[in-house]
């Protein structure tokens, strides 16, 4: 059993995440679920977990800040982050671990299957390190999304494409203006590519972009439709994550 400490500023995305660990991780124990850096520094010093599952953007005190006022403290970590695709590269080569906001459930449950089966490599210190010091590397001057034609790209910008529906290694991509394009990439890889967009990943098959939602029916086969007109499922593990990306009245 893993003894987990969760650390968020938003009260509904502590909530979410203790549900979808107790629900699909069974192997982790949540010993607390902090609102806030403070608090979280507060936990990992009493409880003194394996695991911390931590946000980066934090009012007063944010992710780096709890882990350098906890340092001396033996845990691993998992970074819950909403930062764009450039940040995530440098997740990648720093060899530190990460789930993408809204969290999916398979990623959640890979994302310990990693925690219990790796050895540690290098200590937390030395992989902020190499984090910071790809953080420093220029980012991207533009929001446009590249999309592979064969020997040429087509440049869109995100709001031009409504979804993305996955064909096993390939993935189409339905566009604003009525045309469909097919690229030889899965749909894992474009939603990482175009991640920090206004996309969600509402079923396995699906990546959607919020924006052109017009409407969402409830029941237990609950399901988008589209401004295209598509009507598109919602997975059940993905109904609650994806209801919290929306201001209600």
């Amino acid at each position: 059993m893993l003894n987990a400490v969760l650390i968020d500023d938003e009260n509904n995305a502590l909530e979410v995440l203790e549900m979808q660990l107790a629900r699909h991780c069974k192997e982790v124990n949540v010993v607390a679920a902090c609102q806030g850096g403070e608090k979280g520094i507060e936990a990992i010093k009493k409880f003194k977990p394996e695991v911390v599952f931590l946000d980066i953007e934090m009012p007063h005190v944010n992710g780096f800040d709890v882990i350098k006022a906890t340092e001396a403290y033996d845990y691993e970590v998992i970074f819950t982050t909403a930062y764009d695709q450039f940040a995530i590269r440098a997740f990648k080569y720093s060899a530190l671990d990460y789930l993408l906001k809204p969290i999916d459930v398979d990623e959640l449950q890979a994302a310990v299957a990693r925690l219990k089966n790796k050895e540690r490599a290098c200590d937390l210190e030395q992989k902020i390190q190499v984090l910071f010091q790809q953080l420093e590397v220029q980012p991207r001057l533009t929001d446009k999304i590249a999309l592979p034609l064969g020997d040429a790209m087509q440049f869109v910008a995100p709001n031009e494409i409504i979804r993305c529906e996955s064909d096993s290694n390939y993935t189409h991509i339905f566009m604003a203006n009525g045309k469909k394009i097919t690229i030889a990439k899965t749909l894992k890889e474009v939603e990482e590519n175009i991640n920090g967009g206004p996309f969600f990943r509402i079923h396995q098959s699906h990546l959607v972009n919020i924006n052109h939602i017009s409407k969402y029916l409830k029941g237990e086969n609950a399901y988008v439709i589209m401004n295209d007109g598509t009507q598109i499922g919602i997975s059940r593990n993905k109904k609650l994550a994806f209801l919290e990306t929306f201001r209600k009245i």
